[in-house]
């Protein structure tokens, strides 16, 4: 069982096998990420691609991103960084175009 990391958090677990300042990225955008899912519950779907893998690398080609965090939203909006005021305006109006269009 601590071989397996069971007591950690699952998006925690094997996260010590990398450099401190990765670990810290990772930890910033988890929590980005969970707290735009508590504020936004079912109005947004979020989605996570690896640039590593085959479906993350298509979509940086695809959209054009070469540096990372880049958020998408509705596939037109595009932010890279961590301004989470941006992100949220970008967020924010893609839901009330969406409501609106109901």
């Amino acid at each position: 069982m601590a071989q397996a990391d069971l007591g950690q958090l699952p998006q925690e677990r094997g996260l010590d096998e990398y450099p401190a300042e990765w670990q810290e990225e990772f930890k910033r955008l988890a929590s980005t990420i969970f707290t735009l899912a508590d504020r936004y519950k079912d109005s947004v779907q979020i989605r996570i691609w690896d640039p590593r893998s085959l479906q993350g690398m298509w979509r940086s080609i695809r959209y054009g991103i070469r540096r990372y965090p880049t958020f998408m939203v509705n596939g037109r909006g595009k932010m890279t960084g961590w301004d989470m005021v941006e992100l949220e305006r970008h967020i924010q109006t893609a839901v009330e175009t969406h409501n609106s269009a109901l």
